[in-house]
C-alpha cells in the first residue's frame, strides 16, 4: 500500500494516509469463511484512551455478493471532526480471486466535503466527510477498508470518553469484536449492561484491555412499555470521570465563563428591561425565557469545539442564533443578572430513567436546559422550546434526571413531576339538535392548543389562505351528513395558544336502540390499560406511563325546544383514575341544554407490577360506565311532522348546507352530495334531483346515476329511472348495478330485456342469493312463476340457514301471492337467523296479509317498525292492513310511507296490494 507522509499531528481537515497504530491487533481474513460465510466478513472496532486522546480504529471487509451490495459499498464515506482530531486511512483494497489490489496506490485519494446532514434542522455539526468512489469494484470482490479517527475534545481537557454499541445476535458476521484499552495505571472506568456479559479487562503490554467478541448473545426481550432502565441498548461506555460530580465539575467552568457579561453589555441591558417590565421573579423568568425562545433562532454550531463548548451569551445575543447550550447560557446569564437563582443542566431527551445506571460520560446527554429556583420551587426552562408562558412555566419536561453544572460540581437530580396546572388542549364543542334529533345537527368547535404544540399552528395560521382552509375543510368533515361551513386558524401570541375553529353540520349521534332514541356516551375501549406481564420473567417489571398531558373537553348539547321529558342517565360527577391517568367529569342541565365537562390528566411515571391487576380492573369499571340522553317515548319522527312545521325546523340546516356548498373548494363535491342526502331525508325529491344533476354533470359515477335513478322512480318517471340505471351499469357492470337495472326494466314492462340481462350475468357464490331474488322478481313479473320458485328453492336447498336466501323465498311468495301458506316456514327461519330481523318480519307480514291473517300481519309489522321505524315498506303495508281491519288510522300510515317512498304505490299496485278506499 502506498504511504503518503503524514502531516503534523493536528492536521485536522487534511486526510492522513499511513499504517495503523502499532498497538492495533489486526484481524485476518484467515479467521473467516471467505467463500461461504456471511457477506460481512470482518467488522473490527478498537479504541484506545491515552493522554487525553481517544483513537477509534475500524476495519471492515465486505464480500460484494450482488449488485445491491455493489451499490451500497461502491462509494466509501468516512466522517470525522477536524477541530478535534484527524482521519487516517490505513487501507483501501480490493481482493479478487486471492489477489490484493491497493486502491490507494498511485496516489488515489479521498475527496473531502463538508456534509451537514442536519442543516435543514439547523444543525451545523462541524463534521467533514471523506468520500471515495471505488473504481473497478465488481460483484464477488471483497472490499476492505481500514481507518482510524482521533478525538481530542477541547471541552474535556485531559478527560476522555468512548462508547461502543455491542451488536447482538442474530447479526450475521464472519468475525467481529470490540477492543477498548488504556494505560494500566490510568484511572479509567467502564460499564456495560450486565446482560451483555462483558468480562473485566486484562492487562496486555501494560494496557488494561477489554475484549468483547461480537455479536453478543441476544438480549432478553423486554416489554415495550417497561421503563427505560429495563430497555437499555447494549453499550460499552468507557471514560475518565469517576462520578457525576466529576463530570459536572469538568463542564461547569465553560458555562460559567460563557454566561459572564459586562454591565454595559446588551445582555445586561435586556435583563434591566425585563426587571423594569415586571417585579415578580416568576414573571421576569417568563419574559426572559420568551426572549430567548422568540428572538434567538436555533442553530447547532459544532465548529471549533462547539459540540460541547458553549457560545458566549454576548455572542449568542449578537448573532441571534445558537443551539441548546448557547440558548441556555444566554438564559442563565439573564436570570443571574436579575438575581434569580439558576444553573445550566445537562439532560437526556431519550435516556429516560436509565441515566443513573449509566457510566458518567458526556455522551449520555443530548440536551441542555436551565433550572431556576423561585420561592423554593424548581422550574425547568428550555430555551430551544417555544411558547413558554406563566400558565405552563411550571411544567416539568419528561427528561427524568438532570446534571447541574455548578463550579463545585453536582450529582444527578431527579426532575420530579408535578401535575400540569393548565390544559394542553381545550376543546369547546356545541351540537345543536334544535331541528330534531333524527336530523343532522349544527355544530361549532373550537380547539385551543397551548404551549409548543399550539405554536406549530402559528405558521399555518400566518400562511393559510382561503383555498387552503377549504382543502382542510374537505378532509376535516367526514361521515354521512357532515359538511363544514367555515374553518379558521389563528394564533394568540400573548397567551401562546393556537386556535382552530370550525362550524358546520354533522350526522346525528342519536340512534334508535331498544325502542328509544338515545344519545349514548359509550366508554367501550375508550380507556385502555392492558400491559402484558404474562411471562414469568416479566412479572416484576413495572409499566411506564406516558405524560405529562392535560386535556379538557367542554361539550354542550342543545335539544329541541318543546320536546320535554328527555331523560339523562349516569353519574352527574365522575372523579376516577387509573395508572397515572385522572378523569374528572361533570354534567349539568340548563333548560334544553346539557353541558358536559371532562378533564383528563396523563402523568409521567410508572406502575409497579403488583398493582397492575387493580388498575386493569379499574379500566374495565370505567369503560362500563354508561351515560345516555333518552328521547321521550312519544318522540315524533320527521315523516310524522306536518310539512309546514318540517320546513320551518329544517330551514337553518338547509341554510347551513348552502353555506357549506359555497364555502367548499371548487373541486370538492362532498358538501353538495351531503346536501342532496339531506334533501332526501326531508323528502324534497325535486331538490335532490337538482343537486344530483349538478353532481353528475361534474363527476359522473355509477353510484350517482343509480341514486338519481331512484329519485326519478320516486317522482314517477320510470323511463328516466331506467336510463340512469343503464348509465350506472355501463360505468360499472357489477352485479349490484345489473340487478338494479333488471328490476327496473321488469317493473317498466321490459321483462324480456331484463331476463336477457340476467341470463348473461356472471355471478359469484356470494352473489347467488341476491341474483336468485332478483331473477325471481323479474320472472314473476314475466309470468314465469314456476321458474322463479325453482330458482328460489334451489338457493334454499343450497343455503338452508342463510337468512337472506330464506327471506327472498318468503318475500317472493308473499308479494306474488304464490303458495303463501308454504312460505311461513321459510319466513320464520329467516327471522330466527337474521341479525336484523325487520325486513324478514315485513316479508312474513306480506305472507300473512295474502292469507287474510291481518292480526298476524299487523303484529309482525308493528315488530318490524319497532326495530326500524323508518322502514317505509312496512309502514305502507301496515296502513293497508289497518284499513282492511277498518282502522282509519291506516290512512295516516299510508300517507307517511308514501312521503318517504312515493314509488311504493305504483310498485305494490302491480301486485294488487293497494290501500282500501
Amino acid at each position: 500500500m502506498a504511504v503518503i507522509l503524514a502531516a503534523p499531528a493536528n492536521a485536522g481537515d487534511a486526510i492522513l494516509y499511513g499504517p495503523a497504530p502499532e498497538w492495533i491487533d489486526a484481524a485476518s481474513l484467515d479467521l473467516v469463511d471467505v467463500e461461504d460465510g456471511p457477506s460481512s466478513l470482518i467488522y473490527d472496532w478498537q479504541q484506545r484512551l491515552e493522554n487525553g486522546v481517544v483513537t477509534e480504529y475500524e476495519d471492515s471487509a465486505i464480500r460484494i455478493d450482488n449488485p445491491e451490495l455493489l451499490m451500497d459499498h461502491g462509494t466509501i464515506s468516512l466522517s470525522w471532526q477536524p477541530d478535534k482530531g484527524d482521519l487516517t486511512v490505513h487501507r483501501v483494497e480490493i481482493i479478487r480471486a486471492g489477489e490484493r489490489i491497493d486502491v490507494i496506490e498511485g496516489g488515489t485519494e479521498f475527496e473531502v466535503i463538508r456534509r451537514e446532514r442536519g442543516l435543514e434542522q439547523r444543525l451545523l455539526d462541524g463534521q467533514l466527510t471523506a468520500t471515495l468512489a471505488v473504481s473497478g469494484l465488481q460483484v464477488d470482490d471483497i472490499l476492505r477498508v481500514t481507518h482510524s479517527v482521533t478525538v481530542d475534545d477541547q471541552a474535556l481537557g485531559d478527560e476522555m470518553q468512548a462508547s461502543q454499541y455491542l451488536f447482538q445476535e442474530p447479526w450475521q458476521v464472519g468475525f467481529s469484536r470490540a477492543i477498548v484499552s488504556w494505560p494500566q495505571n490510568d484511572k479509567v472506568y467502564w460499564r456495560a449492561e450486565d446482560v451483555a456479559g462483558v468480562e473485566p479487562p486484562v492487562v496486555v503490554d501494560g494496557y488494561n484491555t477489554l475484549t468483547i467478541a461480537l455479536p453478543i448473545d441476544e438480549l432478553p426481550e423486554m416489554p415495550g412499555d417497561a421503563p427505560s432502565r429495563f430497555n437499555r441498548d447494549p453499550i460499552l461506555r468507557v471514560g475518565t470521570f469517576a462520578d457525576w460530580q466529576h463530570l459536572s465539575r469538568a463542564f461547569a467552568p465553560h458555562y460559567g465563563k460563557a454566561a459572564q457579561v459586562a454591565e454595559d453589555s446588551e445582555v445586561a441591558a435586556k435583563a434591566r428591561e425585563i426587571m423594569a417590565a415586571a417585579s415578580d421573579p416568576l414573571e421576569r423568568t417568563v419574559l426572559a425565557v420568551r426572549l430567548v425562545q422568540d428572538e434567538v433562532s436555533y442553530l447547532l454550531n459544532g465548529l471549533d469545539g462547539g459540540n460541547y463548548m458553549p457560545q458566549s451569551a454576548d455572542e449568542t445575543w449578537e448573532k441571534r442564533y445558537g443551539d441548546c447550550k448557547a440558548k441556555s447560557v444566554l438564559l442563565y446569564s439573564l436570570l443571574t443578572q436579575m438575581g434569580i437563582e439558576a444553573i445550566p443542566v445537562l439532560v437526556s431527551t431519550q435516556g429516560g430513567d436509565a441515566i443513573p445506571e449509566l457510566l458518567p460520560i458526556p455522551g449520555n446527554f443530548d440536551h441542555m436546559i436551565v433550572r431556576a429556583n423561585i420561592g423554593g420551587t424548581d422550574y425547568w426552562l428550555d430555551g430551544t422550546s417555544t411558547a413558554t408562558r406563566l400558565s405552563n412555566i411550571a411544567d416539568v419536561p419528561a427528561f427524568f434526571y438532570a446534571l447541574p453544572l455548578p463550579e463545585a460540581g453536582a450529582d444527578l437530580v431527579p426532575m420530579t413531576q408535578r401535575r400540569k396546572a393548565s390544559p394542553d388542549m381545550v376543546m369547546e364543542a356545541t351540537t345543536d339538535y334544535s331541528a330534531g334529533i333524527d336530523f343532522p345537527a349544527l355544530f361549532s368547535l373550537t380547539m385551543r392548543i397551548s404551549g409548543p404544540q399550539g405554536a406549530t399552528l402559528r405558521a399555518a395560521a400566518d400562511e393559510a389562505d382561503e383555498e387552503q382552509l377549504k382543502r382542510f375543510a374537505s378532509s376535516f368533515a367526514s361521515g354521512p351528513g357532515g359538511a363544514l361551513t367555515s374553518v379558521s386558524l389563528s394564533y394568540d401570541d400573548d397567551r401562546a395558544v393556537g386556535i382552530l375553529t370550525a362550524e358546520g353540520i354533522m350526522a346525528s349521534d342519536f340512534s334508535w336502540t331498544d325502542g328509544r332514541m338515545r344519545l349514548a356516551s359509550d366508554q367501550t375501549d375508550k380507556f385502555a390499560f392492558n400491559p402484558d406481564r404474562a411471562r414469568a420473567e416479566w412479572r416484576n417489571i413495572p409499566v411506564q406511563t406516558g405524560g405529562p398531558q392535560y386535556n379538557r373537553v367542554n361539550a354542550s348539547v342543545i335539544l329541541p325546544e318543546g320536546m320535554d321529558d328527555f331523560e339523562v342517565t349516569g353519574d352527574a360527577v365522575i372523579d376516577e383514575g387509573f395508572a397515572n391517568t385522572a378523569i374528572y367529569g361533570t354534567r349539568a342541565i340548563e333548560g334544553n341544554v346539557i353541558r358536559f365537562s371532562v378533564d383528563v390528566w396523563n402523568d409521567l411515571g410508572e406502575i409497579p407490577a403488583s398493582e397492575l391487576p387493580a388498575h386493569k380492573r379499574k379500566v374495565r369499571q370505567l369503560n362500563a360506565l354508561e351515560a345516555e340522553v333518552l328521547a321521550p317515548e312519544d318522540f315524533a319522527w320527521r315523516w310524522e311532522v306536518d310539512s309546514a312545521t318540517l320546513a320551518k325546523r329544517v330551514k337553518p340546516l338547509l341554510d347551513a348546507y348552502d353555506r357549506a356548498v359555497d364555502f367548499s373548494a371548487a373541486d370538492d363535491w362532498g358538501p353538495l352530495t351531503q346536501r342532496a342526502t339531506f334533501k332526501a331525508q326531508i323528502f324534497d325529491w325535486e331538490g335532490v334531483l337538482a343537486d344530483l344533476d349538478t353532481l353528475i354533470a361534474n363527476q359522473p359515477s355509477a353510484y350517482l346515476h343509480s341514486w338519481r335513478g331512484g329519485v326519478h322512480e320516486a317522482l314517477g318517471d320510470r323511463a328516466a329511472a331506467i336510463a340512469d340505471a343503464q348509465a350506472a351499469y355501463d360505468l360499472d357492470p357489477s352485479t349490484y348495478f345489473a340487478l338494479n337495472l333488471a328490476e327496473l326494466l321488469a317493473y317498466g314492462g321490459k321483462r324480456d330485456e331484463a331476463l336477457a340481462l340476467l341470463e348473461d350475468l356472471p355471478v359469484s357464490d356470494d352473489e347467488e342469493g341476491s341474483y336468485a331474488s332478483t331473477f325471481a322478481t323479474v320472472a314473476g313479473l314475466a309470468g314465469r312463476t314456476d321458474d322463479a320458485i325453482a330458482a328460489l328453492e334451489e338457493q334454499v336447498a343450497d343455503k338452508p340457514t342463510n337468512a337472506s336466501v330464506l327471506n327472498a323465498d318468503c318475500w317472493f311468495r308473499g308479494l306474488f301471492n304464490v303458495q303463501p301458506e308454504g312460505a311461513l316456514s321459510s319466513c320464520t327461519k329467516a327471522i330466527e337467523r337474521a341479525t336484523n330481523s325487520a325486513p324478514m318480519l315485513d316479508s312474513r307480514a306480506m305472507v300473512s296479509y295474502r292469507m287474510g291473517d291481518y292480526d298476524a300481519a299487523l303484529s309482525d309489522l308493528d315488530s318490524a317498525l319497532e326495530l326500524a321505524p323508518g322502514l317505509s315498506a312496512s309502514l305502507y303495508l301496515r296502513g293497508i292492513v289497518r284499513l282492511e281491519k277498518g282502522d282509519k288510522a291506516g290512512r295516516t300510515d299510508v300517507e307517511r310511507a308514501l312521503r318517504m317512498a312515493p314509488e311504493l304505490a305504483a310498485k305494490y299496485a302491480m301486485h294488487g296490494v293497494v290501500p282500501k278506499d
